[in-house]
């Protein structure tokens, strides 16, 4: 991460802003290895609330704050802002603008998802397998549906959307499905 790395994300930001997602998106993929620089950056706008989940330390992690705080967010709709640390144990979450939040109820293809926010790694739906979740709702009609990674099963409900006749959700890891 460096300067110019930063003024991209900025100019990206804010054209991925320029007309607000009316549902939760993924508005940055830096780990796509496509943004040099930005390799250990995503940036997911959850419906009002921008969460930066930043996966590796960096020594520009002061400049990174200062270019999020540059944006005026309420015009895009934004009250809160949040600031992941994933690459440390408890993956620590920093709010930069408004309230922590800890729970909120997102919507991707009219489905409605309840995630969590700074309390955990991950917040309980990936943004990157939107396409999966739409793959699968739009396959499932009449289908018995195994999901074997389910977490929070957000699989499951696309599936379920689409008119599985049965699903059954299981996954090894020990926070998932409590």
């Amino acid at each position: 991460m460096n300067p110019d790395a930063l003024a991209t994300l900025h100019a990206h930001l804010l054209t991925a802003l320029a007309d607000p997602p009316a549902e939760t998106r993924r508005l940055f993929h830096g780990r796509g290895r496509c943004w040099p620089g930005l390799e250990q950056l995503t940036v997911d706008w959850l419906q009002g609330v921008i969460l930066v989940a930043l996966f590796k330390e960096t020594e520009h992690l002061d400049a990174l704050k200062h270019t999020l705080l540059q944006i005026e967010w309420s015009r895009f709709g934004v009250h809160t802002v949040a600031l992941q640390h994933r690459y440390l144990p408890q993956s620590t979450t920093e709010w930069l603008v408004g309230d922590a939040i800890d729970e909120l109820t997102i919507t991707e293809g009219g489905l409605r998802y309840l995630i969590d926010l700074g309390k955990k790694q991950n917040s309980g739906l990936f943004l990157d397998m939107r396409y999966g979740r739409n793959w699968v709702r739009e396959q499932a009609q009449g289908q018995r549906v195994l999901n074997l990674f389910a977490y929070t099963c957000g699989f499951s409900v696309a599936a379920i959307e689409g008119g599985a006749d049965h699903v059954v959700n299981l996954d090894m890891a020990r926070g998932a499905l409590s």
